[in-house]
């Protein structure tokens, strides 16, 4: 059974970085009174997506989340470590989309369309995939 454990998508968790720092830098140019609640939802947001941010890349450097494509289905593990397995026979099509900068794998299912924006492919494994036929 060849198995492909995907590789973690940088530019997704670089992007959320920027739009985190991006939020403090707003609420440090934005000091007043007036719109303390305004501040305090920018402060919020931007912790709760650096902590995510932190416990993501936790997960995938100690290999607590990751996709593995094979032969028989994908495999996969959500950021609370729920695991998910689709059988080859569900699966349609993996394709690697684009917004923007970054990219995303998708998974075309029969009744749904999975979206892993943490994971992507590396342009080996999208051949080693394209050899499996899921692309």
């Amino acid at each position: 059974m060849k198995e492909l454990k995907l590789g973690m998508n940088l530019s997704f968790f670089i992007s959320l970085s920027v739009f985190a720092l991006g939020l403090v830098a707003l609420d440090a140019l934005l000091i007043s009174d007036s719109i303390y609640m305004f501040s305090f939802a920018q402060m919020a947001l931007s912790a709760a997506i650096i902590f995510y941010i932190i416990v993501g890349v936790w997960a995938i450097f100690s290999g607590q989340s990751r996709v593995i494509v094979c032969n028989q289905g994908v495999a996969y593990q959500t950021l609370f470590g729920q695991k998910y397995y689709i059988p080859a026979e569900e699966v349609e099509k993996i394709s690697v989309e684009r917004i923007l900068w970054f990219s995303y794998t998708k998974l075309h299912m029969a009744n749904r369309t999975l979206r892993l924006w943490s994971f992507k492919p590396s342009q080996a494994q999208q051949r080693s995939l394209k050899v499996l036929g899921y692309f």
